[in-house]
């Protein structure tokens, strides 16, 4: 965790140093352990240092080459170090110090935009190179750590968080509607655009380029559908599996300070713990160790306390429990008035009970189990991948278990036409479905208002036509779809400044790339097999886990803090006098029914009616004045 900030000035004019300490300066919370600037003309780099791991106790940034002909600044970690330092090595590259920052800048030197490929980890970097004139930029596959940026055409910016960019707009922020379509919707698609005009991410997975004043992205990452691991048995999966995913646990528990290990109850933070713990036994856990926190619910759809218990009681390990019921999260408003973004979710603050007393303890990195979900559970595609060898039988069989697994882990209800969408929707060849999405209009929800919807071109926004990599089975290429997923570009987003506000860095094993890589050249069986999901990592794990959670197919249902925050933020006035109905957004009869729906005990709008709540105080809190009233004001 650092902060990142960087001025250019494409027309070739000096630096604007001001402007690039305030920006420095508004991520200080990202960097507690030093600030460090550099500039070259036109380009300025800034940097906030957050030392979390022994090897960056030496290091010290912006860091420049030998020649002083490359300048970088780094928010990341790299977890190849030892295969990195190897290939820089064969390669003659004389490596001045052991920190992550020297690997990532001697590896652009070596290959240049090939730099980004070879990494693994969490990063996101930008690198001035004065021989060539250019600036070069990545980030990370999943886009653990954010890169936003704004080019004017006469000045590239670019920093660690959206309000550095918002300050530096000449006539102030401007909402951008196609993304808050898209929120209103409750479906974000979009990996480059954010909810402002003029300001975009660095898309996932991508590098960035700017030379001779033009500013190009390309996609750098993307896994190898070619790939396929075949094995004779369950065991020799289980085997394969377990090498990588212990040395993904291992690499992040490289810490100064204790690393805090979050045990939720769940299999995949189980699984977690349990590496740790056998790591920590063999002797194989760098740094300070680990300690494991949890959080307690009384609401007993979220109470996980047993299977906690079981697992500590395994590993005789000590567990710092935290109430969740002490969580106050402040109001919708407050919290847009402070990230001057869209609100966090309501069920990430009580993990803040967990953040503030791992802190309190001394822990400043923090190791959590989300991807597990992502990238092995599998998908209700793989019924297709039976309908098209037409398996009739195995299909059926799938359906039902599905349809058992489905209802046990949560979620909405399964209606009937959900097996024929997974069936047979697949199947459709892609002009067929560019054909379909010509003329269909039921992505477009209806509540929102139609003339803001085709104004901004929705439906098209809702349902691109997103190329995915051929792989064999149609499972595969669902799981794939993550790596291109707007919402999980903005979910970790939103995670990252909820911890780093609270000096705390995490990360997440499951999220591996090579545990990615992995996953996804395994056969559907090894994910989904009858009604257990998360297949593989049941079978490797074994031994690391009570039966009672290697056997466990349900999962904490948390849904009820969303009807929390409704309650808390008194919709029933929000509701009945809604800007965005007011500005042409949102039909307000059509979500006032939803909420009377709501309260009539149907559960299934809930996640919608909070992401318009929470949309609209967004709206209401940047941009007060209304958008009629503007125009009026204008034509006037």
């Amino acid at each position: 965790m650092s902060g990142l900030a960087g001025v250019y000035g494409l027309d070739g004019r000096p630096l604007d140093r001001a402007l690039l300490r305030r920006m420095t300066e508004a991520v200080a919370h990202r960097g507690p352990d030093g600030e460090g600037f550099w500039s070259d003309g036109p380009i300025g780099l800034g940097h906030r240092s957050s030392r979390t791991t022994p090897e960056s106790l030496d290091e010290k940034q912006p860091l420049l080459d030998e020649s002083g002909t490359l300048c970088l600044v780094l928010d990341g970690r790299v977890d190849n170090r030892a295969e990195l330092a190897a290939w820089l090595r064969a390669a003659g590259v004389h490596l001045r110090t052991d920190t992550d920052a020297e690997l990532v800048l001697q590896s652009y030197a070596l290959w240049v935009d090939g730099c980004a490929s070879r990494i693994v980890g969490d990063f996101a970097f930008a690198i001035w190179d004065r021989r060539r004139r250019r600036l070069f930029c990545a980030r990370d596959p999943l886009g653990i750590r954010p890169f936003y940026y704004r080019d004017d055409g006469r000045t590239f910016i670019w920093g660690s968080e959206l309000r550095q960019l918002l300050d530096t707009l000449p006539l102030g922020p401007e909402p951008n509607e196609g993304v808050v379509g898209e929120y209103l919707s409750s479906r974000l698609v979009d990996i480059h655009e954010t909810l402002y005009r003029g300001i975009l991410r660095l898309p996932p997975g991508h590098a960035l380029t700017v030379e001779e004043g033009r500013v190009r992205t390309t996609r750098y990452f993307d896994v190898d559908p070619r790939r396929e691991i075949r094995y004779r048995s369950d065991g020799e999966y289980a085997e394969h599996f377990l090498e990588i995913f212990r040395e993904a646990v291992r690499c992040r528990l490289r810490s100064v300070t204790p690393v805090a290990v979050f045990l939720s109850g769940g299999l995949d933070s189980s699984s977690i713990v349990g590496v740790a713990a056998r790591l920590a036994r063999d002797g194989h856990v760098p740094g300070g160790g680990f300690e494991a926190y949890s959080l307690d619910f009384t609401q007993a759809e979220a109470d996980e306390r047993g299977w906690v218990d079981d697992v500590a009681r395994m590993w005789k390990l000590p567990v710092r429990h935290v109430s969740a019921d002490d969580a106050v999260p402040p109001s919708l408003a407050e919290q847009v008035a402070d990230l001057r973004d869209f609100p966090d979710l309501p069920n990430t603050h009580p993990w803040g009970l967990l953040l503030a007393e791992a802190r309190r303890r001394g822990a400043r990195t923090a190791l959590w189990g989300y991807g597990g979900d992502e990238w092995l559970t599998g998908d209700t595609a793989h019924c297709a991948d039976l309908l098209r060898r037409m398996r009739l039988v195995a299909l059926a069989r799938r359906v039902q278990d599905d349809i058992r697994s489905l209802t046990s882990l949560g979620g909405p209800p399964v209606g009937l036409a959900d097996p024929i969408r997974w069936s047979v929707m697949p199947l459709l060849p892609r002009p067929a479905k560019r054909l379909v999405r010509r003329f269909r209009r039921w992505d477009v929800p209806d509540w929102i208002a139609p003339d803001f919807a085709r104004r901004v071109g929705l439906q098209e926004r809702l349902a691109p036509d997103v190329p995915t990599p051929r792989f064999p089975t149609f499972a595969q290429r669902a799981i794939h779809r993550q790596l291109q997923s707007g919402w999980s570009a903005a979910e970790y987003e939103m995670v990252d400044r909820f911890e780093t506000r609270r000096s705390m860095e995490s990360r997440f094993p499951f999220n591996d790339r090579r545990l990615i890589e992995f996953a996804l050249a395994l056969p559907e069986a090894q994910r989904w097999r009858g009604t257990e999901t998360k297949f593989i990592l049941r079978q490797a794990a074994g031994d690391l886990l009570p039966s009672s959670m290697a056997h466990r197919k349900t999962k904490g249902d948390f849904t009820y803090l969303f009807a929390a925050s409704l309650e808390r933020e008194g919709v029933d006035e929000t509701f009945a006098r809604l800007r965005l109905e007011a500005d042409g957004f949102v039909r307000g009869d059509r979500v006032r029914e939803m909420y009377r729906r709501f309260r009539g005990g149907d559960l299934g709008c809930l996640g919608i009616l909070w992401m318009i709540l929470a949309t609209e105080w967004w709206y209401r809190t940047m941009f007060p004045a209304s958008r009629v009233a503007r125009a009026d004001g204008e034509t006037r």
